[in-house]
């Protein structure tokens, strides 16, 4: 080295290789969640039409997400044409906009043209992904790892086995050839805990900068934050040491076309999103679709567009914009280069009060998951501020009565803005100040004892006594008010008591396996009588137990409701979480059947495509259990637990319902469904049953988390209400014989 650097000549040389091998170790770095960063589209071409990207960036868009297919650049084996999304990735990037490739789908010269299932097809594809990988070298692609897997896009079915292997081998093969490359996955559809795990206990995690997922629901964007924890939790699990993956919101929107969606509702929902995501630092958020795929009004598929069908070549814009479009537009204009920092709550769990801020600036987002209009009361300094609605519409100015400012808020956001820096607002927005004892809101990042620093990388929704279960680690908790405690992990749930045979059932789940000590208090009345039990009761957790059940007998049985309060503690800790005096009754005692008069009082109805063909009976069970035999064609069809009328009436207006169930490992679906006094019915989407064992389902039934039609169709439960049925929803794939068993339901009232 002496002798090199004598030399200017050879001195440069050196210095020159040093910044080959630095660049080269360094990744290209995932987008940054300052706005617009990681904001954008699905699309469905690779030559745009005249005006289409220049419409597309106008919106703010920075990234695009768009299928790399295998059968179309590999027509002659190990002959690649990469030509078409050449041409893409150059259009792009004249308008600063980044591609997000997604290597999928099969190639008719390998494995029967269905998705790589031999040696010599997953080797195919693996080639294909480096060369592709490498030919597009240095320009700051994302590379994901097929779209869907987990349902019908892996032909002839999924099979995360398949899946696995495919993957594992493109991630080997990409970080040989081109290691410097961004590599994600798995893209599923619906955030699928199961083939997640799978993916995760392989190994792929190693191979992965990112884990993608596809969060779709009908229900409102703010009720995919549960997930994302459990999510956060299961990739910190797994994931090597030393190593921060984050979360993508790969794909992901509304249909207008939905029940009860429409343009406006859709484009209320795009902004929501995109804020969800960015409060829980998902650094992408890929909005499905840029434009619509066709015109039937009926077709759901057609209406997830921002923009209309119909292209106008000779005319600016060449798309009629949707109010998603003008949503998106007005989100990027008005906080662009602002950051996501916290959420300021303001004593109503459902409304949603984002502050945003870029340096001494400060801005923030208003909106409510309620129906009816709210009026709230946010803290700030004295002052001014603009009001835009998320169309770009502004709104009469907004003073402050000395330091708050009343705003009424409804389901459409609203952004606000101080005429002059807001001190209180800037000091609240970076946690000068700000310390244990103020509550986020339904996400956080932690803060530490010793340090008051937020990590990036800890985020975990809040715990409160509105929740149907707890959660609890080893570790002290973070205070934010008397109501919320909240814990920097996910490993034990703890589920609302239940009745069972004469026994009060407490069942958790450990889903980190980790031994647990503690104690549990509980303080029963009106209706309900333990026998002789110590009061604490010790509880004991073994390390590997992950579905822990205490099972406390009864004086006399439950005729009808029963109240209840309790407490967990756990030993040599801080930590102690309770539940106030909750009213719980029986739907009904399924023990008190024998197999005629059960058939008299319930019956399992089969619904849905009335060609398709089932098999459905029921008969009583054990430990006072209802047991559902069945089995369904390929198609749709779904079957009904549903009981006689005297038993369908509920009185007064419960919060949810407590159902659990002995799972048959089918990947159907549980739902509920029930209806008020309007007409109106509501369907509450459950679980997969997707292991076989104990599911612990809670149902909500203050109309937040469930879809409606008939009736009135105003979405609002009108009280009193009837249970309908529980449902169990085929998966569409001709299933065996299956059997289930339903413990009787339970109404949880505060």
């Amino acid at each position: 080295m002496e002798k090199l650097i004598q030399t200017p000549k050879a001195f440069f040389l050196v210095i020159a290789m040093l910044f080959s091998i630095i660049a080269q170790a360094q990744k290209p770095a995932l987008p940054s969640g300052i706005i617009p960063d990681g904001l954008g589209y699905n699309i469905h071409f690779t030559d745009a039409k005249p005006g289409e990207l220049e419409m597309l960036s106008a919106s703010g868009a920075t990234i695009i997400r768009m299928d790399f297919g295998w059968n179309s650049t590999e027509r002659q084996k190990g002959v690649y044409d990469f030509s078409a999304y050449q041409r893409l990735t150059d259009s792009l990037v004249k308008y600063k906009i980044r591609p997000l490739y997604i290597l999928d789908y099969s190639n008719r010269n390998y494995d029967e043209g269905l998705s790589p299932y031999t040696p010599e097809g997953r080797s195919a594809f693996a080639r294909w992904a480096a060369a592709a990988a490498v030919f597009f070298k240095d320009q700051g692609i994302i590379w994901e790892m097929y779209n869907e897997p987990n349902i019908h896009f892996w032909r002839p079915k999924p099979n995360p086995d398949d899946y696995i292997l495919l993957a594992i081998e493109v991630g080997k093969a990409l970080r040989e050839a081109a290691p410097e490359e961004l590599y994600i996955g798995p893209a599923t559809s619906e955030i699928d805990f199961d083939f997640l795990e799978k993916c995760f206990k392989a190994g792929l995690l190693e191979y992965w900068d990112a884990v993608s997922v596809h969060p779709y629901r009908q229900q409102p964007p703010e009720t995919v934050v549960d997930e994302y924890a459990r999510l956060r939790w299961m990739i910190d699990r797994y994931a090597p040491e030393k190593k921060h993956i984050p979360i993508l919101s790969a794909e992901w929107g509304y249909s207008s076309a939905w029940g009860k969606y429409n343009d406006e509702l859709q484009g209320k929902m795009l902004p929501r999103q995109w804020m969800v995501n960015l409060a829980f630092e998902i650094p992408v958020s890929i909005w499905y679709d840029w434009h619509d795929d066709g015109t039937d009004p009926k077709e759901p598929e057609h209406h997830f567009g921002t923009t209309n069908y119909e292209y106008f070549k000779d005319r600016k814009p060449v798309y009629n914009p949707k109010p998603a479009y003008i949503a998106a537009k007005t989100f990027n204009e008005i906080f662009r280069g602002f950051s996501y920092k916290r959420r300021l709550y303001v004593g109503n769990d459902d409304v949603y009060i984002l502050v945003f801020s870029n340096g001494q600036n400060v801005r923030l987002a208003a909106w409510t998951t309620m129906k009816e209009p709210q009026t709230i009361t946010i803290p700030c300094s004295p002052g001014t501020f603009k009001a835009i609605t998320y169309l770009g519409e502004a709104l009469t100015d907004l003073s402050t009565d000395l330091n708050s400012l009343r705003v009424t808020v409804t389901d459409a956001p609203i952004y606000l803005i101080p005429e002059r820096p807001d001190k209180y607002l800037n000091d609240f927005a970076n946690s000068r100040g700000f310390t244990k004892n103020e509550k986020l809101g339904i996400w956080v990042k932690f803060i530490s004892e010793s340090d008051s620093n937020l990590p990036v990388n800890r985020l975990m929704p809040t715990t409160s006594t509105s929740h149907s279960s707890i959660r609890v680690n080893d570790s002290d908790p973070v205070e934010f008010n008397t109501k919320t405690i909240i814990y920097p992990a996910y490993p034990l749930i703890m589920n609302m008591p239940v009745i069972e045979n004469n026994e009060l059932v407490i069942r958790f789940l450990n889903t980190g396996g980790e031994s647990f000590e503690g104690k549990l208090s509980l303080n029963p009345a009106d209706g309900l009588e333990l026998a002789k039990l110590s009061n604490p009761l010790p509880v004991s957790i073994k390390e590997g137990d992950l579905t822990p059940t205490l099972r406390l007998p009864l004086k006399k049985p439950v005729k009808n409701s029963y109240s209840l309060s309790f407490s967990l503690e756990q030993n040599n800790h801080h930590m102690k979480y309770e539940i106030p005096v909750k009213k719980f009754s029986l739907l009904d005692d399924f023990s008190k059947y024998n197999a005629k008069t059960l058939n008299e009082s319930w019956k399992i109805l089969p619904d849905g495509d009335s060609k398709v063909g089932s098999e459905q009976s029921i008969a009583p069970g054990e430990n006072g259990a209802i047991q559902v035999n069945y089995r369904f064609d390929e198609g749709w069809k779904f079957l009904r637990l549903a009981p006689q009328p005297t038993l369908a009436t509920i009185e007064g207006q419960p919060q949810s319902l407590l159902v659990n169930i002995s799972a048959d490992g089918s990947g159907n679906i549980i739902r509920l469904r029930f209806r008020d006094s309007s007409g109106q019915t509501f369907q509450v989407n459950g679980d997969k049953m997707s292991n076989k064992g104990m599911m612990y389902l809670t149902f909500d039934l203050t109309g937040k988390k469930s879809s409606s039609w008939g009736g009135r169709q105003d979405g609002v439960i009108h009280y009193p209400i009837t249970f309908d049925s529980l449902i169990i929803d085929s998966d569409r794939k001709t299933s065996a014989p299956f059997s289930i068993l339903v413990n009787p339901p339970v109404l949880v009232y505060d």
